[in-house]
């Protein structure tokens, strides 16, 4: 039995209007509007409640979903995920979640590389027109492929995960709280006494990227110093760019006055950087400490073991999943900052050689 409305004249929504709003406008459940709106035949529903979910639909501008229609009529029964670089532990979390969420709604998580998509312009377009998945989880912020988002999302339900799309974007996003996990790190730095903390990220193009100096940078600041330009360094999101960056570093300051402290955009620039420390006559943590962002399960074995900051890259999966599933308006953004990015403190950071603790 279906319930009374409670109010026969809703305020309509300030954003786009959801099924949840006309269910809750009509005094009936969220499932009752959905199958009475793409008009099944098996539906129960008293003639005077389906004329109440239709008049309240249209009174309150209602309109459908298609992408999310053909979801659930059309299934393949696949869900993709499009990461930057499928060979990274990075993302083992993020699919874990994701793969989790998909199996909770009987689907099949499928996985593609965003690499291959930009490369490969016929998977890009069988990706986009050849429906071989309902929908798509796609990772944001990392430049040319953000341009592309746009496209795919015309074509399929889309929802973007790891970093915010370009303001006014009309795509779904999910995303942790990039500025939090970078300010995380330097506050740990400043507080062993690092004065001057240099920064090695990806892409200066790059959203996450922005993100992540924008942490740093509020750290500092709160500290009353700066992020000077000399001590920043752009470059890609591989092991092979933290070991550019930390030469590039190198190069513009050969002597000893030149950063104690670098924070690293990722965990594989941070592996990178490790890696090239001794090539360069550096001891880390003795002539410069390191610390990156994302924790995986590489960080704790490395020599000297890696000093991260985990983001809820799983929660960012399972919610990306039942976003896709379950969609809100369009352009919806979701920042999950609960649970906060966790510091794992290691040994590749520790006082500046000119601190002396008793």
């Amino acid at each position: 039995m279906s319930r009374a409305p409670r109010d026969s004249r809703p305020t309509a929504p300030s954003g786009p209007v959801r099924l949840a709003d006309v269910a809750a406008a009509a005094g009936v459940s969220r499932p009752l509007v959905s199958r009475v709106l793409n008009g099944d035949p098996a539906v129960r529903a008293a003639p005077e409640t389906r004329s109440r979910i239709l008049e309240t639909a249209k009174r309150l501008g209602y309109v459908p979903n298609v992408a999310a229609q053909s979801l659930r009529v059309n299934r393949t029964g696949l869900i993709g995920l499009v990461v930057h670089d499928l060979s990274s532990p990075i993302y083992l979390d993020l699919m874990r979640g994701a793969r989790a969420e998909a199996s909770r709604h009987n689907y099949f998580l499928v996985l593609g590389d965003v690499d291959e998509l930009l490369d490969d312009e016929a998977a890009f377009t069988i990706l986009v027109s050849g429906r071989r998945v309902d929908g798509l989880v796609v990772q944001g912020g990392h430049g040319e492929f953000d341009r592309r988002i746009a496209d795919i999302a015309g074509a399929l339900p889309t929802v973007v995960v790891n970093a915010p799309a370009a303001e006014g974007s009309s795509v779904v996003q999910v995303f942790p709280d990039e500025r939090a996990a970078t300010r995380l790190l330097t506050e740990h730095l400043i507080g062993l006494g690092h004065r001057r903390i240099g920064l090695v990220s990806g892409p200066e193009n790059s959203l996450t990227s922005r993100s992540r100096v924008e942490g740093v940078e509020a750290a500092l600041t709160g500290a009353g110093r700066t992020l000077r330009a000399e001590d920043r360094v752009h470059t890609e999101w591989t092991a092979e760019g933290g070991r550019s960056g930390l030469a590039e570093l190198v190069a513009r300051h050969p002597g000893p006055d030149r950063p104690t402290a670098l924070v690293a955009g990722n965990s594989l620039i941070g592996i990178g950087m490790l890696g090239a420390a001794a090539a360069h006559g550096l001891s880390v943590p003795g002539d410069v400490s390191v610390a990156a962002v994302h924790d995986t399960w590489l960080s704790e074995h490395l020599v000297p073991s890696l000093t991260t900051v985990s983001l809820p890259l799983q929660e960012v999966g399972t919610l990306a999943v039942r976003t896709l599933l379950d969609p809100p308006g369009e352009g919806t953004r979701i920042e999950l900052s609960d649970p906060p990015p966790v510091l794992h403190a290691r040994a590749s950071t520790a006082p500046p050689v000119h601190i002396v603790r008793t």
